[in-house]
């Protein structure tokens, strides 16, 4: 910080000269402008680390505390700035110093207890925020703000007052930024931008001299923040990419320096062309922050880093690590016993509460593979999701994969890998690709609901198109599965495509289960010559059909609680081409007025889009509606 300090208090002779107006006080004009150059943006940094996930690596949490530490010194200084400039001599700037001091002190312990008092009265730790909380809340806020004002620093440092006594336990803070957020940004910001948009004035740019100004700023606020926090990164241990990163994430001033300048403008230091010029630098530095953390700091070296710090710290991390650390299986894995064959491992991503059950069953059909939970939120545009993510305990409160960790570890006596992250609506399968990756995954398996058939579909279209390295396959629980005493009845539908990922996912299946309580049926176009004398062994009864017409017509014979089928890779590529998916475009009064049997053929051909004709086939039969499927699509040959 006293880096780019120093170059704003160089550059303010120049300013001040520009500015031509003696009647400020050159001192105040100087610190004003050391402080609004060493502005740091803390909560539009936080934004940006969460949208890049980077919020949770050395580099994000590096970041964040010295933003933090910033942020804290600048507006300390801040408001010693403004109490300068609306002071006429050095008595009345210590009175109204001190006068701040004994309001701060006031505020935070003797209104901070009492608001803590009236948080239990009211059972808000417990149920939320009480419309009598947030009455009291909002009056705090405006009061507060009104008496800094009267005390001559700014109506900001009021409300930063009354923010900071607002207690963090059980998540109150977060639950009432819930409550006021959408007005903050419905109404007041926009308001904001607009106000600060009225005083900018471009066209007070209208000299070269005033340009090169513009570009002076720029680079010196662009200097003094990367050079002087990549250099103390540097020093502190981190890589050149690193340290360069952390340099441009500290250069982000965003909303807080709008903010700052504001204040300096309506306090009268700085006239409606040094605004422009200011703002311009704001702006400026807002936008190249994504941008270069993105080429500084690139997917690529983020995983090869993490890699390195496994392989450094794999003798120190437990092997019951869950939630938020990422379990990474390597050749050193503990999982791995000597003599033995590598766990299957698979991924499973749950992200509707209403999908538990469905996953409660795929863990109890699926319990000697490592299985981890990834649980994805929706990164919103709204702060208290950056809050949430922010927090410490963040996967470790999570209602869903609790539930999931007691039901393994109390019915299936094992530990659940999980993973709770936040993510844009359209990563969310590339996200689980990285994390398939990151665990070393053999399969993909995520379960579905079609209740909602257009949505469904169409999700399990995205699902399918998933870029992964490794197998995918989509669970349809109909409730049947392990529902009977005696045997459970398994079928699998070979085709030459999935031929060998189904027959060794199911295999290893029945190996590591060991039980012969299953009985499994291998459906295929060939004789089983092909076939050892092992995998033999496992199978009960094996069918031949000559078309994909048959199964159904073979599978009649008994009733299966789970039938296994395989969907090909150019699936979805021929069913584009035969005909466009319009799923979600069919409207309710263009259903009615269709005939039953055309219904039923557009039904069929969007189901067939999504699980290919067998899977399909099996989903649709009347006579199958009690039976489970798991829709599986082997890896490409370029993804592997």
């Amino acid at each position: 910080m006293a880096l780019p300090f120093g170059l704003g208090a160089a550059v303010s002779a120049g300013l001040y000269k520009l500015q031509n107006e003696p009647d400020i006080s050159f001192s105040s004009f100087l610190l004003f402008l050391g402080v609004a150059m060493s502005i740091t943006a803390f909560p539009v940094l936080a934004r940006i680390l969460a949208e890049l996930k980077l919020l949770r690596t050395n580099v994000g949490a590096i970041t964040m505390a010295s933003g933090l530490i910033n942020d804290c010194t600048a507006w300390v200084l801040l408001a010693l700035v403004v109490a300068l400039m609306n002071s006429s001599g050095g008595i009345e700037a210590l009175y109204v110093f001190l006068t701040a001091v004994g309001f701060t002190l006031f505020v935070l312990f003797i209104i901070g207890p009492l608001y803590r008092k009236l948080c239990h009265y009211t059972q808000s730790y417990e149920n939320g925020p009480s419309p009598l909380l947030m009455t009291v809340t909002l009056m705090m806020v405006m009061i507060s703000a009104f008496v800094t004002n009267i005390i001559g620093i700014h109506a900001i440092f009021g409300g930063f007052l009354a923010g900071v006594i607002v207690p963090h336990e059980n998540d109150l803070s977060i639950k009432i930024t819930e409550k006021i957020e959408d007005m903050v940004n419905i109404v007041f910001l926009p308001l904001y931008f607009t106000l600060s948009g009225l005083k900018t004035q471009i066209g007070l740019l209208d000299s070269g001299a005033v340009w090169g100004y513009v570009i002076l700023v720029i680079f010196l606020a662009c200097f003094g923040k990367i050079v002087g926090c990549t250099a103390a990164a540097k020093l502190c241990g981190m890589t050149y990419r690193e340290s360069f990163t952390v340099g441009f994430l500290m250069n982000c001033k965003g909303l807080v320096e709008l903010i700052v300048l504001n204040i300096g403008h309506d306090a009268g230091v700085l006239n409606d062309q040094i605004f422009v010029i200011m703002v311009m630098m704001a702006l400026i530095t807002t936008f190249m922050t994504t941008p270069g953390v993105i080429y500084l700091y690139p997917e690529w070296y983020q995983k090869q880093q993490q890699q390195l710090q496994h392989h450094r710290e794999s003798s120190s991390i437990p092997s019951n690590s869950i939630d938020v650390i990422v379990h990474e299986k390597g050749d050193d894995d503990d999982s791995t016993s000597i003599g033995q064959p590598p766990a299957y491992c698979l991924v499973s991503l749950i992200n509707h509460i209403e999908l538990t059950p469905s996953m409660m069953t795929l863990m109890q059909l699926l319990y000697p593979f490592q299985m981890y939970a990834l649980r994805l939120l929706e990164l919103t545009q709204r702060t208290s999701t950056v809050m949430t993510f922010k927090k410490k305990e963040f996967g470790q409160d999570d209602v869903i994969l609790n539930v999931l960790r007691t039901f393994s570890n109390m019915l299936l006596g094992r530990c659940l890998e999980t993973h709770l992250d936040f993510c844009n609506v359209g990563e969310i399968m590339k996200t689980v690709a990285n994390y398939g990756q990151e665990v070393h995954a053999d399969m993909i398996l995520i379960p579905v609901l079609l209740a909602d058939t257009s949505r469904g579909l169409e999700w399990v279209q995205e699902i399918f198109s998933l870029n992964s390295s490794c197998d995918v396959g989509v669970w349809v629980d109909r409730g049947s599965f392990g529902q009977s005493p005696e045997e459970t009845q398994i079928a699998v539908v070979l085709s030459k495509e999935s031929r060998a990922t189904i027959l060794s996912f199911v295999l290893q299946l029945l190996k590591q289960r060991n039980e012969k309580k299953i009985k499994l049926t291998v459906l295929s176009t060939e004789p089983d010559d092909w076939m050892t004398t092992e995998e033999k062994s496992y199978v009960a009864h094996y069918l031949v059909f000559d078309h994909v017409g048959s199964i159904a017509t073979l599978l009649h014979t008994r009733p299966y609680d789970l039938i296994i089928v395989g969907r090909p890779q150019q699936q979805q590529e021929e069913d584009e081409k035969r005909m466009p998916i319009t799923v979600s475009h069919r409207s309710l009064s263009s259903s009615s007025s269709m005939n039953a049997s055309q219904q039923q053929q557009d039904n069929r051909r969007d189901y067939e889009a999504a699980f290919g004709f067998v899977g399909a086939q099996m989903l649709l039969q009347e006579e199958f509606r009690n039976t489970s499927v798991l829709v599986v699509q082997a890896k490409s040959e370029s993804s592997s």
